[in-house]
């Protein structure tokens, strides 16, 4: 069911501009304005003035982020910091870090992938998407004409054959290697043997795909596909705007792990939010040993029969927050939770109901999300924050169950560790060009 093939990514020019290290980032939905201008003082090549470019007073439609980033992608290509490859590849790509004491990697590849509706079931979303973000990713796509960080997509195949036939490039040097901010080392080969890329693709074309990650980016090729052959009129389907590059990994390998998504709330949004909550849900102290023992249940992946919410507001206290009224809440979100499977039901309305109460109170630069137990509760200690809530993560399977029952859950519920590095490798979207014929 999945249609991929291999392309001529660019990629950083290792003998010009700065390291690896210094120019690529998180994808751009993780990166706040203090992390935006870090990224953007690391390095005057850092992807990050690509993918997320500041906005200038006096912006206009002729001069915006937008029409900034186009014109810098286009002078690193001119001066050669940024460089495509001769021959269509796919891309391995590995990721390795510690969780506790354990060593883990997450095996997997970048390929170009066919667009499909969603319709078709080929490609399953999970979670909704924000109308100002798919705007905002479209206009760059438009401007920009490439794919500079790719979806991140799961398949399953408990047999692990794609991991078993690449075992051998894995022995190999890779190609390029970097280590992000969080530890987390990556590695990528690139895989020019034919006979290589055609066995990966045959095992990928009987296999639906499941978007762990991007779905903004997803929507906004095929928005921008489909702008594309209404303007084209005619097309034969292996135009590169029927492709999107995307990280590809199998979700039955235990290297594929979801983190929680832990919510902080700044000083000034605490009291309407506490108001509100109140009014919803049922909310009982704890603290001492008692709180400490609730904390620790966090961390495990929730299935969604006996979810609670918990706030902690410092020195070790906090709440249990369990709903009033559950079935009224049940109608009220209830085009979440008609799809989705019924172990699932109370996770998702507890974050669309918080979702809903934050969002009723809070702006942009309010709170912010942490993926850390200990770290929450000490942004909380420290003063950073006057409050945390701490969600459990919905596991690998829970987020399966929901992309095959057709449900989507609140944006931003679940996340997949490690994030896939943006500037690794770049899809260009050239006019003219057609998809080899590799299937």
């Amino acid at each position: 069911m999945a249609q991929i093939a291999p392309f001529r990514g660019i990629c950083f020019n290792p003998s010009r501009g700065d390291g690896l290290d210094l120019v690529v980032s998180p994808p751009y939905d993780v990166i706040d304005s203090t992390l935006q201008q870090r990224l953007f003082d690391r390095s005057s090549y850092n992807i990050v003035r690509l993918i997320l470019g500041t906005t200038h007073d006096g912006d206009d439609a002729e001069n915006n982020r937008y029409t900034r980033s186009a014109v810098l992608f286009q002078q690193w290509r001119d001066e050669q910091v940024l460089v495509r490859d001769e021959e269509p590849a796919i891309y391995l790509y590995d990721q390795h870090y510690q969780v506790g004491e354990q060593a883990i990697v997450r095996k997997g590849f970048i390929a170009l992938a066919r667009i499909e509706e969603f319709a078709s079931g080929m490609v399953k979303p999970h979670e909704q998407t924000r109308f100002d973000w798919c705007r905002d990713r479209l206009q760059l796509l438009r401007h920009c004409r490439a794919n500079f960080s790719p979806v991140f997509s799961l398949y399953s195949d408990p047999c692990c054959v794609v991991e078993a036939m690449t075992s051998g490039v894995r022995k190999e040097a890779p190609d390029l290697e970097v280590s992000d901010d969080q530890g987390v080392r990556h590695k990528l080969w690139k895989i020019h043997d034919r006979r290589l890329i055609m066995t990966i693709s045959e095992v990928l074309d009987a296999k639906p795909l499941l978007i762990a990650d991007g779905h903004h980016r997803y929507e906004t090729a095929l928005n921008y596909r489909d702008e594309q052959r209404e303007k084209q009129g005619e097309f034969s389907g292996k135009e590169t705007f029927n492709y999107i590059s995307m990280y590809f990994s199998n979700m039955e390998d235990p290297s594929c792990q979801t983190v929680a998504q832990h919510r902080l709330i700044s000083a000034r949004t605490y009291d309407p939010f506490w108001a509100q909550a109140t009014i919803v849900f049922n909310v009982v102290a704890l603290q001492g040993d008692a709180w400490q023992e609730r904390v620790d249940q966090v961390p495990t992946p929730g299935d969604g029969h006996d979810m609670e919410i918990l706030l902690y507001v410092g020195n070790g206290k906090g709440y249990v927050l369990t709903l009033k009224d559950l079935e009224e809440q049940s109608q009220r979100y209830r085009h979440l939770l008609v799809h989705a499977p019924s172990a699932t039901h109370r996770a998702i309305l507890y974050r669309a109901v918080l979702e809903q109460l934050l969002c009723d109170v809070a702006n942009e630069e309010d709170g912010g999300i942490v993926h850390q137990v200990a770290d929450a509760l000490t942004c909380v200690d420290q003063g950073m924050a006057r409050g945390a809530l701490l969600f459990p993560a919905l596991s690998v399977a829970t987020v399966r169950d929901i992309a095959n029952a057709g449900g989507k859950i609140p944006e931003c519920s679940t996340c997949f560790f490690p994030s896939v590095l943006s500037g690794l490798v770049i899809n260009p979207i050239v006019s003219g060009e057609q998809i080899g014929d590799f299937l």
